[in-house]
Order: structure tokens, then C-alpha cells, then sequence
């Protein structure tokens, strides 16, 4: 195949061409930036025979040698194009290198796709006599350049749209610095992150202290003795990772708006952090929290309101137990006692705390903290809650601990439950808006919605035993639970929304669902139904290419696609395709979230039509429900998971939450079932088995 046939079928004919000097003189620009847009492969001169890369003009000597090694170069019409764009958005004031970034990524994105679709075209036809196969190659692939570039027009017009809608972008005229310094809301009290003034922000310095604890403590006995106001638990047993978070040392709050990741990140960016005492610490210190679904901010009234659009919280006191270690970071002077409590129990006859043995005085850390019944040595005393609760810690290495579910709590449990009954089992608000969600379904521009329902039960929870059951119980998901005051926010999710450990990510596409029954036989039998079921696999294969997509977008470099196989849960299975890859330098957890967030495993396709039908029609708010909760490192590792089999419990009343995706031939009776089997696995949990 010729390579200038090739060249003339996309529009690079030879009377097209430009030589480089004409390419300066015509676009406009300098000849330094047409050089450098040269050098980092933005815009490419065009190889003039089937001869290889040894045809190819050396740019990068062009760039030593001056104009002599360009003056051979020729170029294609449409690099004129492209230098052209570059000088207006240039003339828009768009910053130089922020636009260069921009395009590499775009660049770097674009060499996978051209891969693919070329490797594509030499699989298929590859059979076919090279004469032909020229002429499907000049047919073909510039049919795939028209699909790749409106994909991305519309792509980019759809996001503006979004942005435009939320606010983000106005017709308003920047205000100038000294307008927004003279505004009273230019800073926030309190809030160390918030602009001052164009490019003007306060930092904030912190001081932690870092110790090995000398046994295993459990960080769920520590979340269960706190009273503090923010609190945090997270558990992920396959994951070898359980810590406890209490109090708040910095909040970086999310700003109302698309934005709210980015604000985030850009106050928790402010924070200089220096620690002190033991290192060897598994994962540092750590920023917890979640976000709301919507970007929104909640009511005043609403029982959402205490946890906002988002935070992420330095807390004052971290519990982490990892690889048979635990580790305790906390603020200098913090209340410490809750871990005192949690850790009366001991490890081999010394303080789990600070490795003292009975008798041997007073621990540094109770002393400290001025923590009720300040003498660390062991004297059998059983430190108890406002509920009467054994609160005293697991054995080392243990999960599931019977003190945890013993007493009055669980009675609260129980009665709940009984109380709810089996009415839950029928719900035909549900079922009309699946309905509802199939006729827009049928309407056109709207592919998938993911429905929901929320579960009232008039009684508060005690959330300590139904966590401690739920982390034995579901070792491969992620039991979690977030305090605000007397609202608790918990569950034991099995959707990864994404991890990033330095250049490296990994997420899962998580749709498509079936009963799980609990004989092998037949539940081998369910999953080879579940495999074949066209509906379960159309709903699966649409959150698998909106991931890939997005995270693509994100400038990732993905690995092969992984085969598509089945989770198996307690009482439910679903089709799970593991996704990975690689990113761009200086990509953080926070990123990869605010770009996933809400996948179509949670929202549908497009996002936009379908976040909008789900406010308009769904009926209550979702709140952190099916959003974003995790942690991340300083340096931005961590890991986000998907908010579901949750509920939220406060003095009293609980609503408990589940939904599914909806798509074309979805049936409403079915649809219901599966939010009942979602809804069961916290239910369940309310009592022992």
C-alpha cells in the first residue's frame, strides 16, 4: 500500500502541502512555537514514501541545527489548521502551557486510538490482497477520523453544557483583584483553603506524631468508644486495610458546584504537614470523606445537611491496622482515650497502646491526652458506652467480635427489623418509576437509567454491630461508616469507583446483577444465566466503554481489556470486569474520581439526561448514597469506592437505600427483586445469622 495513496484518501495531497516556512508565515505564529509544536509530535510533517522513519525529516536535530534541517519539511494543510486554532485560543488569553499539556494528553490519547484502529483494520483484513486492502484503507480509515472527531466534538460541546448548566461558565466579566479582595465573601472564616484574592491563599501548617502501637488494635472498638463529633470507619479485609478517623485536624471543603472535586484538592494543596515519632508508617497520613451525589449543596433541613456537597477531613486522631501492625497519628494534645478504651484488652500480657506491662505505671499516651482513668495498666475494667455496649477491643488478628454485638444495641437492632416486617418486599412507587424510566427509555436520548428507592424505618440503628457483622461477612467489600453528630452514614459496598497508587490505577465496571442462593451447584448455574442474559451483559457493556472512555480521557494508558466475570456476594452476584492502566504523571485519586463520578453503574448514559431524570422523577435525594467516599494520601494515593448497600440512621429513623440500572427490556417486577436482595444484605446484617 502506497504510502501516498494513503495520504491523498485523508486529504493530504501533495498540492496541499506546506513547507515549514509557509507554515510560520501563514499560521501566523512564531517560528520557535511551530518548532517546538514540531518537536513534541502535536503537528507532524508528513512522510513522502513507503520507505519508513528513515524518510521521516529529523525534527529534533531541526531543532539543533536551525532552519536548514526544516527546509525539506513538508507539511499537510491540516497542520495549518490546527496552528491556526492555536492562535486564537493564544489570542483568548489561554495559557501557553496549560494548552500544550492539553494537547499532549489529547495526543498521547489519540496515538492508542490510531493503534487500535489501525491493528483493527490489519486483523480483519488481513486475508485480503494488498491492492485491495489499499483501497479499503483508503475508504475506511478516514470513515474512522470523521467517528473519532465528532465523538470528541460532541464530547466536548456536551461537557461545556454541563458546565454552562451548573454555573461554571457565565457571560459575566471577570471581577478584578481588587474587586474580589473588597468582597466580603472572598474568604471564608475558618476555611484556611479559600481565595483571598486572584492567586492570594493562606497556608496552613500541621504537626502529627506517628507511633507503631506495640499489638493489634481494632480500629472498629475505637470508632465505636468515640464521641466525637466527625468520625470515620473503613474496613476492606481482602484488602488488608482497616482504619478508624476521629475528629478533624483540617477540612478541605468541596465548593457547591462541578468544580467541588477540584476544590478539594486545590485547599488540601494548602497544607503542610510534618510528622513526627516512628516511621515505617503503611500508609501515611490520610484525608477521609466522601461526596454527594449531586453537586448541589443539600437543604438546611435536609437530614443530609451535615455532610454537605463534600469534605475530606485530616483527622486529629488515625487508627490503622494493616499487615498485623497497627499505628496510631494523631495531632499533639489530641483525646486519645477512645483508643485507651479499645485497647484495654491487651496483646501478650502489655498495653496494645504503648507495650507497657500491667503494673508498670502510667501510659504516656493516657497522660497525655488527660484520658479518664489515666493508669494504662490492665485492671479488668470493661470501658462502656452511652448504650451500654462491651466496647472492649478484638483479640489480634480477629474480624468479627461477639462483644461487639452483644447487649442493648443489638435489642435496637432487632426491634427495628421486627418492626419493618416483610413490607419492604412490595413497593409499587418503585415499580411505576421503572416504568416511567422505560418510556423515556423508548422515547430516544436516553440509554440507561439507574433507579433507586429509599427504605424508611421509623427507629434509629446501632450501627457498631451491624458493621462488625458486615466486615466478616463481605471480606471482599468495603464496610464503611461516616459521623456527623448523631447522623451516621454506613454500609459495605462492592463497587471500587477508583484506586491510584502513584502511576498506576484500578477500577471495576460493576453491572448487570442476579440471585445468588447459596448452593454451589446451582449458583454455577445462575452465573453461566447471568453471563448469557442480553439485557444484564447490554447494561454491563455500557459501564465497561463509559469507564474505559473517561479514564482514556484522563490521558490513561489502559491495559488489555480483561475478561468479564462474575462477584459473587452473600445473596447476589454480578458481572465484574476489572479495568487498569497507567496515568500521566502528577494524576491524583482526586482526579480519576471527579472524572468517574457518577459512572453509568450509578447514573446512566448520557450522564447529564440521566442525572437530570433521576432529580426530576426519583423522588427523595440521594445524599452520599451511590456517590464517592474513601480516603486519599498527601501526595494523592488512594482509594474512592461507590457508596451502596448503605443506610443512614439518626435518633429516630433509618433510610436504607438500593437501586438498579434500567435499560431497554428491563422488566419492573424484576427490577424490584434485585433492590430487595440489595436491600437485604444490610437488613440481614441487623441481626446474627
Amino acid at each position: 500500500m502506497s504510502v501516498e495513496r494513503l495520504t491523498s484518501a485523508l486529504g493530504a495531497r501533495r498540492s496541499d502541502t506546506l513547507t515549514f516556512e509557509e507554515l510560520v508565515r501563514q499560521s501566523g505564529l512564531d517560528e520557535e512555537l511551530v518548532r517546538l509544536a514540531t518537536d513534541t509530535g502535536l503537528v507532524r510533517p508528513l512522510r513522502t514514501s513507503a520507505g519508513g522513519a528513515d524518510d521521516a525529516p529529523d525534527t529534533a536535530s531541526g531543532a539543533a541545527d536551525g532552519e536548514g534541517a526544516m527546509a525539506g519539511t513538508l507539511y499537510s494543510a491540516g497542520a495549518l489548521t490546527m496552528l491556526c486554532a492555536a492562535t486564537e485560543l493564544l489570542a483568548a488569553e489561554m495559557p501557553l502551557d496549560d494548552l500544550i499539556g492539553l494537547a499532549l494528553r489529547h495526543a498521547s490519547n489519540m496515538e492508542a486510538v490510531a493503534a487500535d484502529a489501525v491493528g483493527l483494520f490489519a486483523d480483519r483484513f488481513a486475508d485480503v490482497p494488498t491492492a485491495q486492502r489499499a483501497d479499503l484503507a483508503a475508504r475506511l480509515i478516514p470513515l474512522v477520523t470523521d467517528l473519532v472527531a465528532q465523538h470528541f466534538r460532541e464530547s466536548l460541546v456536551e461537557h461545556a453544557t454541563e458546565r454552562i448548566l451548573a454555573g461554571d461558565i457565565d457571560d459575566e466579566p471577570a471581577r478584578s483583584d481588587a474587586m474580589a479582595t473588597d468582597s466580603p465573601d472572598a474568604r471564608s472564616a475558618g476555611d484556611p483553603g479559600r481565595r483571598t484574592s486572584a492567586g492570594l491563599r493562606t497556608r496552613t501548617a500541621l504537626t502529627l506524631e506517628c507511633r507503631e502501637l506495640s499489638g493489634e488494635l481494632d480500629p472498629l472498638a475505637v470508632f465505636a468508644a468515640s464521641d466525637a463529633h466527625q468520625r470515620v470507619y473503613w474496613a476492606c479485609p481482602d484488602g488488608d486495610l482497616e482504619f478508624c478517623a476521629l475528629g478533624s485536624a483540617f477540612d478541605a471543603t468541596a465548593e457547591a458546584g462541578t468544580d467541588r472535586f477540584a476544590s478539594v484538592a486545590d485547599t488540601l494543596s494548602l497544607l503542610d504537614v510534618t510528622v513526627s515519632g516512628d516511621s515505617g508508617h503503611p500508609i501515611g497520613p490520610l484525608a477521609v470523606g466522601g461526596f454527594s451525589f449531586r453537586p448541589d449543596a443539600p437543604a438546611a433541613d435536609s437530614v443530609w445537611a451535615p455532610f454537605g456537597t463534600g469534605c475530606l477531613t485530616v483527622p486529629e486522631v488515625l487508627v490503622v491496622r494493616r499487615g498485623g501492625q497497627s499505628w496510631l497519628t494523631s495531632v499533639p494534645g489530641a483525646p486519645v482515650w477512645p483508643v485507651m478504651a479499645a485497647s484495654r484488652s491487651g496483646v501478650g500480657g502489655a498495653c496494645a497502646t504503648c507495650g507497657a506491662a500491667d503494673g508498670s505505671g502510667v501510659c504516656g499516651l493516657a497522660a497525655a491526652a488527660g484520658a479518664p482513668g489515666a493508669d494504662c495498666a490492665r485492671d479488668d475494667t470493661t470501658v462502656r458506652g452511652d448504650a451500654g455496649d462491651d466496647l472492649t477491643g478484638t483479640a489480634a488478628g480477629s474480624l468479627a467480635d461477639p462483644e461487639l454485638e452483644a447487649g442493648p444495641a443489638s435489642d435496637l437492632n432487632a426491634a427495628a427489623l421486627a418492626v419493618l416486617g416483610g413490607g419492604y418486599q412490595v413497593d409499587d412507587g418503585y415499580t411505576g418509576l421503572v416504568r416511567r424510566a422505560l418510556g423515556r427509555i423508548a422515547e430516544g436520548g436516553l440509554d440507561k437509567v439507574v433507579t433507586a428507592r429509599e427504605l424508611h424505618i421509623a427507629s434509629g440503628l446501632e450501627p457498631i454491630a451491624v458493621l462488625n457483622r458486615l466486615r466478616s461477612r463481605y471480606p471482599s467489600c468495603v464496610t464503611f461508616a461516616f459521623g456527623r453528630g448523631a447522623q451516621t452514614f454506613f454500609g459495605a459496598t462492592p463497587e471500587q469507583l477508583v484506586h491510584c497508587d502513584g502511576l498506576r490505577l484500578q477500577t471495576d465496571a460493576l453491572a448487570g446483577s442476579g440471585p445468588r442462593v447459596g448452593d454451589p451447584a446451582r449458583d454455577r448455574e445462575l452465573a453461566a444465566e447471568l453471563q448469557r442474559d442480553p439485557k444484564e451483559l447490554t447494561e454491563h457493556a455500557m459501564v465497561v466503554t463509559d469507564v474505559r472512555d473517561t479514564l482514556r480521557a484522563c490521558g490513561a494508558a489502559l491495559d488489555a481489556p480483561s475478561p468479564t466475570g462474575v462477584m459473587e456476594l452473600r445473596s447476589i452476584m454480578h458481572l465484574h470486569t476489572p479495568i487498569s492502566g497507567r496515568v500521566p504523571a502528577g494524576t491524583t485519586v482526586l482526579d480519576l474520581a471527579s472524572a468517574l463520578h457518577p459512572t453509568a453503574a450509578v447514573a446512566g448514559l448520557p450522564r447529564r439526561v440521566a442525572r437530570d431524570w433521576i432529580s426530576e422523577h426519583e423522588g427523595f435525594e440521594r445524599g452520599w448514597y451511590a456517590s464517592p467516599v474513601g480516603w486519599t494520601t498527601l501526595d494523592g494515593r488512594g482509594e474512592f469506592r461507590v457508596a451502596l448497600r448503605c443506610a443512614l440512621t439518626g435518633p429516630a429513623e433509618t433510610r436504607l437505600f438500593a437501586g438498579g440500572g434500567i435499560v431497554e427490556g428491563a422488566d419492573p417486577d424484576a427490577e424490584l427483586t434485585e433492590t430487595n436482595i440489595k436491600l437485604e444484605a444490610l437488613l440481614y446484617a441487623l441481626e446474627d445469622d
